[in-house]
């Protein structure tokens, strides 16, 4: 049976699709945290996920991927204290890896992962369980609001995140938002589906969620975003870590899409195609001169768009902090156009020589959370 909703879009029901067709009216829930040297933020991490308001949960996995920080033998303490807690030993040290052993052991009807870099509502449990009983939607997810900066750089950070010229075009980061999503974040999903999805990839770092997601529709199934559901991403403070970062997420983009269908869409590469209208036509110029124009002109344009951005964002929020605004957008934007370019180039190599593994990155516990 279908779940319909509008004339276009109609997935099967998650409830019906329950394995004996019935069910449970209190799903039991395992919450999932993948986590990597949080030494800094665990304290407020683990107070927000103990104080969940939701009684069905039956179990909370720390997916440590070798914490170097003391994080590990903090969450073993934690463990010793608490009858729910399960730490778990991620040798490999990617997020996904981390994920899929949690997702091994779990036990609950229903599984929620949570980010570390995030915080949370005390209903943030039980308002995902209410949206996946109200909608019959596979997965369901909150709205990434960023947390506030704290200095003049980290509050113009945030406002690029806001922006619609940032990475608020996608529909997960637009405040109010609410309905049928390609993707979700903090996803909660129910585990028959989880079975049938199988485990996140491991070799799509940084796009391990999107593949995860496409996966989920593929199936026929809906996810669900609800602005009910709240919690806070703590963007990047400084602009060498929002470089690196966007770079990384770019790579992430660039593999998913020489490998996954259906895992990117056609804003996650704007940047690129950004990237490619200014460096291109500069290049072109080295052998005709006129094409140089082009590249100018591509430039007049950005600049423009970085302006409107500034007077856009003046008009919600007045303060200092956005006149730095055009430095974070350009360090996003560029970032994650050469980190796309570097990883299509990358992608191709590797194709060229069978038998040529990618390296593994450093260990991360943020999701991707990109255009």
């Amino acid at each position: 049976m279908k779940k319909s909703l509008g004339r276009e879009r109609s997935y099967r029901s998650a409830l019906l699709d329950y394995p004996g067709g019935i069910a449970p009216v209190r799903p039991t829930v395992s919450v999932v945290v993948p986590t990597y040297d949080e030494a800094s933020g665990l304290e407020q991490l683990v107070g927000d996920i103990i104080a969940q308001d939701y009684d069905g949960i039956v179990e909370i996995f720390f997916a440590d991927g070798c914490s170097k920080d003391g994080t590990y033998t903090t969450l073993l303490d934690l463990e010793r204290r608490n009858r729910k807690v399960r730490v778990l030993r991620n040798s490999n040290g990617q997020t996904a890896a981390g994920i899929n052993l949690a997702f091994s052991q779990a036990t609950g009807d229903v599984i929620i992962r949570l980010d570390a870099h995030a915080r949370f509502e005390p209903d943030v449990v039980r308002r995902s369980v209410e949206c996946l009983m109200r909608t019959g939607a596979a997965g369901v997810g909150a709205i990434a609001r960023p947390a506030e900066g704290r200095t003049l750089v980290g509050r113009a950070i945030v406002s690029a995140h806001k922006s619609p010229f940032g990475v608020g075009v996608a529909k997960f980061r637009k405040e109010g938002s609410e309905g049928w999503a390609d993707t979700v974040w903090n996803g909660c999903y129910w585990r028959h589906v989880i079975d049938q999805v199988g485990p996140l990839r491991e070799d799509l770092h940084r796009a391990e969620d999107n593949d995860f997601n496409a996966r989920v529709r593929k199936l026929g199934y809906g996810l669900y975003l609800s602005p009910d559901i709240r919690a806070l991403y703590q963007p990047r403070r400084t602009f060498g870590a929002l470089r690196r970062q966007y770079f990384a997420n770019g790579v992430g983009v660039a593999r998913a899409a020489l490998s996954s269908s259906g895992a990117v869409a056609l804003r996650h590469f704007a940047p690129l195609a950004l990237i490619l209208l200014l460096l291109l036509p500069a290049l072109l110029s080295l052998v005709f001169p006129p094409a140089l124009l082009v590249a100018a002109a591509a430039l007049l344009g950005y600049a423009t768009v970085l302006l409107l951005s500034v007077l856009l964002a003046g008009r919600e929020e007045p303060a200092l902090h956005v006149v730095l605004l055009p430095a974070a957008l350009a360090t996003l934007h560029l970032s994650y156009g050469l980190g796309t370019c570097w990883g299509v180039v990358r992608g191709a190599f590797d194709r060229m020589k069978p038998g040529k593994g990618t390296r593994t990155p450093a260990p991360q516990s943020q999701e991707r959370i990109g255009l």
